[in-house]
C-alpha cells in the first residue's frame, strides 16, 4: 500500500490521487472497449449503441443520438449498418409516425449478451480484490464522486452508455442519485429482469 504520508510536501494529496484516479478510470475504459470489439468484431460506437438500445428499448434516434454523443447523421449511418446486419429493428411510433423506435433484434440480444459477459470479465477480478466493507466504501465514493461528472440534462446517460441495466436497480443508482427527483422512492421501482445468459462464460 502507497504510504501517502512520503509524498514530497510540493504534491498536493488530491492531485495525486487525481492523476492515479484518472489513469484507472482510462486504463479500465479501453479494458472493457478492447474486451468488447475483440468479443464482437464490432466498432466501439456499434457496441455502446447495442449497449444502449438494449438498456433503453425503444428509444428514438434523437433519444439515443443525445445517449450516445452522436451527431444525427451519423448515428444514421450506424443505425442503418446495424439494421443491415440483422441487430436493430426500427418499428413505426404509435404516437408519431415521423419517429421510428429502436429495438434490439434477436441477434442484436446474443451480441448484448456478448459485451455483458465480456465486461463482467473484466469487472469481476477487480471487484473481487476487494471484501463487502471495502465494496460498500467504495460505492459510497462513487456516489460522492458522480455529481462532478454528471452535470444535467441528457448527459446521465452517456454516462451510463457502458452501464450493465440489469444489475443497477434505478432507485439507487449513483448516476441517477445526482438528480433531487430520485431521493424519493418510486412506488414501483424499474429494474430490468436478469438474463440468464448474461454470466461469465
Amino acid at each position: 500500500m502507497t504510504n501517502i504520508k512520503l509524498l514530497p510536501s510540493d504534491i498536493a494529496i488530491d492531485t495525486f490521487v487525481g492523476n492515479a484516479l484518472g489513469a484507472f478510470a482510462r486504463a479500465l475504459s479501453d479494458k472493457i472497449d478492447i474486451a468488447w470489439t475483440t468479443a464482437t468484431g464490432r466498432t466501439t460506437s456499434s457496441c455502446y449503441a447495442i449497449n444502449q438500445i438494449g438498456c433503453e428499448p425503444g428509444s428514438s434516434i434523437r433519444k439515443l443520438s443525445k445517449m450516445l454523443g452522436l451527431e444525427h447523421s451519423s448515428l444514421v449511418r450506424l443505425l442503418n449498418q446495424l439494421e443491415r446486419d440483422g441487430l436493430i429493428k426500427r418499428l413505426d411510433n404509435k404516437s408519431d409516425k415521423r419517429e421510428k423506435n429502436i429495438f434490439l433484434s434477436a441477434k442484436g440480444e446474443d451480441v448484448l449478451t456478448q459485451l455483458i459477459n465480456a465486461r463482467r470479465r473484466i469487472m469481476e477480478p477487480i471487484t473481487g480484490l476487494l471484501d463487502d466493507q471495502e465494496l460498500g466504501t467504495l460505492n459510497n465514493l462513487i456516489e460522492k464522486m458522480m455529481p462532478a461528472i454528471v452535470v444535467g440534462g441528457d448527459d446521465q446517460h452517456y454516462v451510463c452508455r457502458l452501464c450493465e441495466l440489469e444489475v443497477c436497480p434505478q432507485e439507487i443508482c449513483p448516476v441517477n442519485l445526482c438528480f433531487d427527483e430520485w431521493y424519493e422512492l418510486p412506488e414501483k421501482p424499474f429494474r430490468r429482469k436478469i438474463n440468464s445468459k448474461r454470466k461469465q462464460q
